[in-house]
């Protein structure tokens, strides 16, 4: 009489000279006891983490959990808000093309620009910024930060975040440098004016793992009146995003 020998393996019920069975060919199996590790931290600790600057305006103390980022130009320590007729610049410009920043925050370009309201831009921004954004993924990411105010500025109320990335593109594409602008200022339907864009678009570059870029922050009112609303939220997007602003479609 033959006599064969049958192995088992994980993959397939083998046999010398027989044919292999599927390694579908299973009734059932339970894979038990595999570890997800979902922990909620800090925003600076986040996968894209956010981080304020030295500056009490921003803190990284907000939201109900007292761990989000947080912009307050009413501060515990006094004041409760901007001056009319005034600028405020937190963080400084330094870095930026000298011809750029009169170019930001986009085609068509605001105006004013950021160039021609901000107050210092020759303080560095990478080491004086109101906040920054920083990739702490394993692969490059797409980034863009919006701001919806809480309702509409008047005429003469503008908010410009300007923001530098170190590692973009510094042949004058401009990719190491974009801004948002909320206000009168600009065409509301151009979305380069409505938001910061780190990605893969005309003069933008994506931002790679463990990079960061650095945002400044004015604020330019004229004589608005006293209790007008300039508050609003901040989103950042990262990755592929259904609401992910394509500039593209506007250059």
């Amino acid at each position: 009489m033959e006599r064969r020998k049958f192995v088992v393996g994980l993959g397939a019920l083998a046999s010398g000279s027989a044919a292999a069975m599927g390694t579908g060919a299973f009734t059932a199996a339970e894979l038990d006891d595999r570890t997800a590790n979902i922990e909620v931290v800090n925003d600076s600790a986040g996968l894209i983490g956010l981080e304020s600057g030295s500056t009490e305006l921003v803190t990284d103390s907000g939201g109900s959990g007292g761990n989000e980022l947080m912009i307050d130009f009413n501060p515990s320590g006094g004041g409760n808000g901007v001056n009319p007729d005034s600028t405020y610049q937190v963080g400084g410009l330094g870095e930026f093309d000298s011809g750029n920043i009169f170019d930001v925050p986009g085609v068509p370009t605001a105006d004013p620009s950021a160039g021609e309201i901000a107050i210092d831009t020759d303080t560095s921004i990478e080491s004086n910024h109101a906040f920054k954004v920083m990739n702490q993924t394993n692969s490059t990411k797409q980034i863009e930060v919006t701001y919806t105010p809480n309702e509409n500025f008047p005429s003469g109320a503008r908010l410009y975040l300007v923001a530098y990335y170190e590692e973009g593109d510094d042949d004058g594409n401009s990719s190491q440098e974009e801004g948002l602008v909320v206000g009168d200022v600009t065409d509301g339907d151009n979305p380069k004016a409505a938001s910061i864009i780190f990605a893969d678009q005309q003069y933008s570059d994506p931002v790679g793992s463990g990079d960061e870029f650095y945002v400044t922050i004015i604020v330019d009112v004229d004589e608005v009146e006293s209790g007008t609303d300039l508050g609003g939220s901040l989103t950042v997007r990262a990755g592929s995003h259904d609401e992910f602003t394509n500039a593209d479609a506007q250059t």
